[in-house]
């Protein structure tokens, strides 16, 4: 291994222990730990572990059916601003701001597309499909089972010195999508998703409620030695979003 690439993955390591740390905040036993002494048991199955989640995410959590936000990305190349918008169909639409210009992503069900800086927007294969099956987390469709979904308890699993119930969602392929959810509370710890053998983890805290919706204002995202961080400057529940958000510039 070169000294370029030793350097290279220790900075990507401290970055990531320095996004833990500001992105997360306290332990995650802190942020669960109850208000009440009367949660009562654990959840008995998935459908009372699901119940509590959607209670959780608050009273209008069911009614969500888009949402846009500000947000400030920060990874190893620095800090940068942008907007995400999203809707239960699997409409997406990332931008992020930097000296060089703006850079975009989005899909829809029917393609997905990426421009740089220089404007020009190129066709992202696979990139529809994975927004798609990310919308129905977020929305918690993958939890009923629509949208071709399956939804299975998958044991328990430790994260931020706490124990979590792993709800684990599939599409009829080798990808799994793991939700881990305190079983008492409801509360989502985080993402563990693997697509095309490539497996990233997405902790959330931080966690407001929004026009009766809770929303993580904060998330960190590893894949293996690097780490990314999105922080919320502001959230709209339910805009309206214009289909030219997502649509592919003329070459």
């Amino acid at each position: 291994m070169s000294v370029t690439t030793r350097t290279r993955r220790a900075a990507a390591a401290a970055l990531g222990a320095a996004l833990a740390l500001v992105l997360l905040g306290a332990p995650a036993g802190a942020q669960i730990a109850p208000d009440r002494p009367d949660l009562g048991p654990p959840a008995r199955n998935l459908r009372e572990l699901i119940d509590r989640y959607r209670a959780w995410r608050g009273p209008a959590y069911d009614q969500l059916q888009s949402f846009s936000e500000r947000v400030y990305f920060e990874d190893a190349t620095g800090r940068r601003s942008g907007s995400i918008w999203m809707d239960r169909d699997g409409r997406l639409r990332i931008e992020s701001d930097s000296g060089a210009g703006k850079q975009v992503q989005a899909a829809t069900p029917d393609g997905a597309w990426r421009a740089g800086a220089d404007g020009k927007a190129a066709d992202d294969p696979g990139a529809a499909e994975a927004a798609r099956r990310y919308a129905a987390l977020e929305f918690g469709e993958a939890f009923s089972g629509r949208g071709g979904a399956q939804a299975a308890l998958a044991g328990t699993a430790d994260e931020q010195d706490h124990t979590w119930s792993v709800v684990r969602v599939t599409f009829g392929d080798a990808d799994t999508y793991d939700a881990l959810i305190d079983p008492s509370m409801g509360l989502l710890c985080c993402y563990r998703i693997t697509e095309k053998g490539v497996a990233r983890e997405v902790i959330f805290t931080n966690w407001r409620l929004v026009d009766g919706v809770r929303m993580p204002f904060a998330q960190l995202t590893r894949r293996g030695p690097d780490a990314s961080g999105v922080r919320l400057a502001s959230v709209e529940i339910n805009p309206p979003l214009d289909a030219a958000l997502f649509a592919k510039p003329a070459s």
